[in-house]
This record gives structure tokens, C-alpha cells and sequence, in this order.
């Protein structure tokens, strides 16, 4: 009897440990999951056509969902709403008519990996339902409008201040063209940015 007492006070310690064990081993949960709303501002800078090596100020806003898919890594869609500025035309009168604007809002998806509690890597990436004015990359230059979804791509790494809170650098590149080949606007626009995150 004694002996079978103690068979089963050893199973039981055993049973008991084995969480205990695991729990030791488990990496540490560091991907975020749920919603979030963020905002960015920065530079924007064009390098094509008569926009070319032109830049202004830009910024954004944006919100989404992150579903945690391991320990270190979610993935985000998102939507949101980006202000690329205007930037005017080389060596050209500094007037409404010279001027390129982009614009529109976005959709698309994120990938984050938190390599530590503290420190992120992000890559994004998208459609924007861009819609620009300026002047045509042709030898008679014209002034045109346009609305086209064209895509946008983007890299970054944050630094997460508490549990909720997250600032970052970011670096973007949003497909501004008005018409394919080079007849059309040209605003492919790179643009780097700071920016704040905060998730609920």
C-alpha cells in the first residue's frame, strides 16, 4: 500500500512539473495583436520629370488590425490616408499651375517582428487610390489631373515606449504615375517619416 502511495504522490509531482517545465521553455510572448491607430509626418521628395530632386513636407494617418501569427511576429491590414504634398517644377514660375499634388487614401498590409520587448522591423505594403495633378514629363509640357490606385511599399523600425505606445522611422515609396510609360504626371514620390502608433 505504501508503496502505491507513493507511485502516485511521484506521478502527481511529475504531472505538476510538466507545466512548470514548459513554461521555462515557452518563448515569451513580444508580437502585438488587436487594433491601432497611428499617424506619420516627414519628407517627401520626387525624382522624375519636372518634379525632379523636388520635395515638401507630408504626412498621413491610418488605423488596422494585427493578428499575432508566433511569439515575435503579426501581420496588419490597415487603411488610411496619405498627404504627399506639392512640390513645384524646376525652374519654373512659383504658381498653382506649375505645381504637383498627390493624394488619397490607402489600403493595405503589414508585417511586423518584434526581435525584442523593446525594438520592431516592419514591412508594408499596398494600394493608394492616388489622385495627382501637375505638369506631363513631355517635350510640350501640359498641366493634368488624375486618379488612378497605384501601389505603395515601405520599410521601418520602431521602438515600443510601453504597452500601447510606439514611435518609428519609416521610409516609403508611393507610385504616384499618372498614365504608364512617361506621358503622363510623373509624382513617384519617396518619403521618410516619423511616427507614432498607439494600440488599444
Amino acid at each position: 500500500m505504501k508503496k502505491t502511495l507513493f507511485a502516485v504522490a511521484l506521478a502527481a509531482v511529475g504531472f505538476a512539473a510538466v507545466p512548470a517545465a514548459f513554461a521555462q521553455t515557452a518563448p515569451a510572448q513580444l508580437a502585438q495583436q488587436g487594433w491601432y491607430v497611428g499617424a506619420d509626418a516627414g519628407y517627401g521628395q520626387v525624382n522624375k520629370g519636372p518634379y525632379d530632386n523636388q520635395g515638401n513636407y507630408i504626412g498621413g494617418v491610418k488605423g488596422g488590425y494585427r493578428f499575432a501569427i508566433n511569439p515575435e511576429t503579426s501581420v496588419g491590414v490597415e487603411a488610411g490616408y496619405q498627404y504627399l504634398g506639392f512640390v513645384n517644377a524646376k525652374g519654373a514660375e512659383n504658381v498653382s499651375s506649375n505645381r504637383g499634388r498627390l493624394y488619397g487614401p490607402t489600403l493595405g498590409a503589414n508585417l511586423r517582428w518584434n526581435f525584442n520587448p523593446s525594438w520592431y522591423a516592419e514591412i508594408r505594403a499596398g494600394a493608394m487610390y492616388a489622385q495627382g495633378s501637375g505638369l506631363t514629363d513631355t517635350y510640350d509640357s501640359s498641366y493634368q489631373r488624375f486618379e488612378r490606385i497605384r501601389p505603395y511599399a515601405g520599410v521601418g523600425v520602431g521602438y515600443n515606449l510601453a504597452a500601447n505606445w510606439s514611435v518609428g522611422v519609416n521610409y516609403d515609396y508611393y507610385d504616384g504615375q499618372g498614365k504608364s510609360g512617361n506621358q503622363g504626371v510623373q509624382l513617384q514620390t519617396n518619403a521618410v517619416t516619423v511616427s507614432a502608433e498607439y494600440r488599444f
